[in-house]
Protein backbone atom coordinates (compact mmCIF):
# COMPACT_ATOMS: atom_id res chain seq x y z
CA UNK A 1 0.00 0.00 0.00
CA UNK A 2 1.48 3.35 -1.05
CA UNK A 3 1.77 6.30 1.35
CA UNK A 4 -0.85 8.15 -0.71
CA UNK A 5 -3.39 5.36 -0.30
CA UNK A 6 -2.66 5.14 3.44
CA UNK A 7 -3.24 8.88 3.74
CA UNK A 8 -6.54 8.71 1.85
CA UNK A 9 -7.75 5.84 4.04
CA UNK A 10 -6.81 7.68 7.23
CA UNK A 11 -8.51 10.83 5.93
CA UNK A 12 -11.68 8.91 5.11
CA UNK A 13 -11.72 7.31 8.57
CA UNK A 14 -11.13 10.69 10.23
CA UNK A 15 -13.90 12.39 8.26
CA UNK A 16 -16.30 9.52 8.91
CA UNK A 17 -15.55 9.51 12.66
CA UNK A 18 -15.75 13.27 13.13
CA UNK A 19 -18.94 13.59 11.13
CA UNK A 20 -20.43 10.82 13.27
CA UNK A 21 -19.50 12.84 16.35
CA UNK A 22 -21.16 15.95 14.91
CA UNK A 23 -24.17 14.65 13.00
CA UNK A 24 -25.48 11.82 15.19
CA UNK A 25 -25.96 13.94 18.36
CA UNK A 26 -27.50 16.77 16.31
CA UNK A 27 -29.81 14.34 14.53
CA UNK A 28 -30.76 12.82 17.87
CA UNK A 29 -31.61 16.24 19.31
CA UNK A 30 -33.72 17.03 16.25
CA UNK A 31 -35.43 13.65 16.63
CA UNK A 32 -36.33 14.57 20.22
CA UNK A 33 -37.96 17.78 18.98
CA UNK A 34 -39.92 15.79 16.41
CA UNK A 35 -40.95 13.34 19.13
CA UNK A 36 -42.26 16.21 21.26
CA UNK A 37 -44.14 17.71 18.31
CA UNK A 38 -45.83 14.41 17.52
CA UNK A 39 -46.54 13.88 21.22
CA UNK A 40 -48.15 17.32 21.35
CA UNK A 41 -50.20 16.59 18.23
CA UNK A 42 -51.83 13.77 20.19
CA UNK A 43 -52.75 16.28 22.91
CA UNK A 44 -50.11 15.39 25.50
CA UNK A 45 -47.47 17.56 27.16
CA UNK A 46 -43.89 16.43 27.74
CA UNK A 47 -44.66 15.32 31.30
CA UNK A 48 -47.35 12.90 30.17
CA UNK A 49 -46.61 9.40 28.93
CA UNK A 50 -49.29 9.32 26.28
CA UNK A 51 -50.91 6.22 24.87
CA UNK A 52 -49.42 3.13 23.27
CA UNK A 53 -50.42 4.50 19.87
CA UNK A 54 -48.99 7.96 20.41
CA UNK A 55 -45.72 6.54 21.74
CA UNK A 56 -45.45 4.22 18.74
CA UNK A 57 -46.00 7.02 16.21
CA UNK A 58 -43.65 9.45 17.93
CA UNK A 59 -40.85 6.90 18.35
CA UNK A 60 -41.12 5.86 14.70
CA UNK A 61 -40.90 9.51 13.67
CA UNK A 62 -37.93 10.14 15.95
CA UNK A 63 -36.11 7.06 14.72
CA UNK A 64 -36.70 8.04 11.10
CA UNK A 65 -35.20 11.50 11.71
CA UNK A 66 -32.11 10.04 13.38
CA UNK A 67 -31.69 7.61 10.51
CA UNK A 68 -32.15 10.36 7.92
CA UNK A 69 -29.45 12.60 9.36
CA UNK A 70 -27.01 9.71 9.71
CA UNK A 71 -27.76 8.37 6.25
CA UNK A 72 -27.16 11.68 4.50
CA UNK A 73 -23.63 12.19 5.82
CA UNK A 74 -22.70 8.55 5.34
CA UNK A 75 -23.80 8.43 1.74
CA UNK A 76 -22.00 11.69 0.96
CA UNK A 77 -18.73 10.11 2.10
CA UNK A 78 -19.35 6.69 0.58
CA UNK A 79 -19.98 8.19 -2.85
CA UNK A 80 -16.30 9.11 -2.92
CA UNK A 81 -15.42 5.42 -2.70
CA UNK A 82 -18.13 3.60 -4.66
CA UNK A 83 -21.48 4.34 -6.24
CA UNK A 84 -23.46 4.36 -3.03
CA UNK A 85 -27.14 4.62 -4.00
CA UNK A 86 -29.64 6.92 -2.35
CA UNK A 87 -31.22 3.79 -0.88
CA UNK A 88 -28.35 3.84 1.67
CA UNK A 89 -30.17 6.71 3.35
CA UNK A 90 -33.46 4.84 3.25
CA UNK A 91 -31.90 1.81 4.95
CA UNK A 92 -31.20 3.89 8.05
CA UNK A 93 -34.60 5.55 8.03
CA UNK A 94 -36.37 2.22 7.58
CA UNK A 95 -34.07 0.38 9.98
CA UNK A 96 -34.71 2.72 12.90
CA UNK A 97 -38.41 3.24 12.15
CA UNK A 98 -39.07 -0.49 11.74
CA UNK A 99 -37.19 -1.34 14.93
CA UNK A 100 -39.17 1.21 16.92
CA UNK A 101 -42.41 -0.16 15.48
CA UNK A 102 -41.54 -3.73 16.47
CA UNK A 103 -40.29 -2.68 19.91
CA UNK A 104 -43.43 -0.64 20.61
CA UNK A 105 -45.69 -3.51 19.54
CA UNK A 106 -43.80 -5.91 21.83
CA UNK A 107 -43.97 -3.44 24.73
CA UNK A 108 -47.65 -2.91 24.02
CA UNK A 109 -48.22 -6.63 24.50
CA UNK A 110 -46.25 -6.47 27.76
CA UNK A 111 -48.32 -3.52 28.97
CA UNK A 112 -45.25 -1.27 28.95
CA UNK A 113 -45.11 2.23 27.49
CA UNK A 114 -42.06 3.06 25.36
CA UNK A 115 -41.33 6.27 27.26
CA UNK A 116 -40.53 4.22 30.36
CA UNK A 117 -37.39 2.90 28.64
CA UNK A 118 -35.90 6.21 27.47
CA UNK A 119 -32.30 6.32 28.62
CA UNK A 120 -32.34 10.03 29.47
CA UNK A 121 -34.64 9.38 32.40
CA UNK A 122 -33.86 5.77 33.25
CA UNK A 123 -31.40 2.91 32.85
CA UNK A 124 -29.71 3.15 29.41
CA UNK A 125 -29.44 -0.63 28.99
CA UNK A 126 -32.90 -1.13 27.41
CA UNK A 127 -32.34 1.83 25.07
CA UNK A 128 -28.89 0.51 24.16
CA UNK A 129 -30.45 -2.83 23.26
CA UNK A 130 -33.05 -1.09 21.09
CA UNK A 131 -30.32 0.88 19.30
CA UNK A 132 -28.32 -2.31 18.80
CA UNK A 133 -31.38 -3.94 17.24
CA UNK A 134 -31.80 -0.91 15.00
CA UNK A 135 -28.12 -1.26 14.08
CA UNK A 136 -28.68 -4.92 13.25
CA UNK A 137 -31.69 -4.17 11.06
CA UNK A 138 -29.91 -1.31 9.35
CA UNK A 139 -26.73 -3.34 8.96
CA UNK A 140 -28.62 -6.16 7.24
CA UNK A 141 -30.25 -3.73 4.82
CA UNK A 142 -26.95 -1.99 4.08
CA UNK A 143 -25.18 -5.30 3.64
CA UNK A 144 -27.46 -5.94 0.65
CA UNK A 145 -25.86 -2.86 -0.92
CA UNK A 146 -22.28 -3.47 0.19
CA UNK A 147 -22.16 -7.12 -0.84
CA UNK A 148 -22.45 -6.09 -4.49
CA UNK A 149 -19.10 -4.34 -4.18
CA UNK A 150 -17.12 -5.90 -1.32
CA UNK A 151 -16.63 -9.58 -0.50
CA UNK A 152 -16.13 -9.10 3.26
CA UNK A 153 -19.14 -6.84 3.68
CA UNK A 154 -20.94 -9.26 6.03
CA UNK A 155 -18.79 -7.87 8.86
CA UNK A 156 -20.58 -4.56 8.42
CA UNK A 157 -23.64 -6.09 10.08
CA UNK A 158 -21.66 -6.74 13.26
CA UNK A 159 -20.05 -3.29 13.17
CA UNK A 160 -23.40 -1.55 12.76
CA UNK A 161 -24.98 -3.53 15.61
CA UNK A 162 -22.03 -3.02 17.94
CA UNK A 163 -21.56 0.63 17.02
CA UNK A 164 -25.13 1.71 17.66
CA UNK A 165 -25.36 -0.33 20.86
CA UNK A 166 -22.19 1.21 22.28
CA UNK A 167 -23.33 4.66 21.20
CA UNK A 168 -26.03 4.54 23.87
CA UNK A 169 -24.49 2.12 26.34
CA UNK A 170 -21.71 4.56 27.27
CA UNK A 171 -24.34 6.88 28.75
CA UNK A 172 -24.08 4.66 31.81
CA UNK A 173 -21.26 7.06 32.65
CA UNK A 174 -23.17 10.26 31.91
CA UNK A 175 -25.80 11.54 29.49
CA UNK A 176 -23.03 13.66 27.94
CA UNK A 177 -21.14 10.48 27.16
CA UNK A 178 -23.52 10.14 24.19
CA UNK A 179 -21.01 12.29 22.31
CA UNK A 180 -18.31 9.76 23.12
CA UNK A 181 -20.68 7.04 21.98
CA UNK A 182 -21.21 8.78 18.64
CA UNK A 183 -17.45 9.08 18.28
CA UNK A 184 -16.98 5.38 19.03
CA UNK A 185 -19.70 4.48 16.55
CA UNK A 186 -17.88 6.43 13.87
CA UNK A 187 -14.51 4.93 14.75
CA UNK A 188 -15.83 1.35 14.73
CA UNK A 189 -17.89 1.56 11.56
CA UNK A 190 -15.32 3.67 9.74
CA UNK A 191 -12.52 1.20 10.49
CA UNK A 192 -14.76 -1.69 9.41
CA UNK A 193 -15.52 -0.02 6.09
CA UNK A 194 -11.82 0.44 5.36
CA UNK A 195 -11.12 -3.18 6.25
CA UNK A 196 -13.79 -4.64 3.97
CA UNK A 197 -12.85 -2.41 1.04
CA UNK A 198 -10.03 -3.52 -1.27
CA UNK A 199 -7.12 -1.15 -1.79
CA UNK A 200 -8.21 -0.19 -5.26
CA UNK A 201 -11.44 1.28 -3.85
CA UNK A 202 -9.55 3.31 -1.27
CA UNK A 203 -7.57 4.94 -4.07
CA UNK A 204 -10.62 6.65 -5.50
Amino acid sequence: MTPEIKFKKKLFWLNWTLLSLAVIPISYLVSLLVVLLVHGAFGFNQLEGGTYLSQTVMQIAGGAVLGLGTGIYQRSLLRKIFRAPSSWIYTLVIGFALTELIVCIILWQLNLNRYELRFIEFNPLPEALIFACAGLTTGLLQWLILKRHFSRSVYWILASTLGWGICVLVTLLSIWAFFIGALLYGAITGATLLWIMPHKEAEK
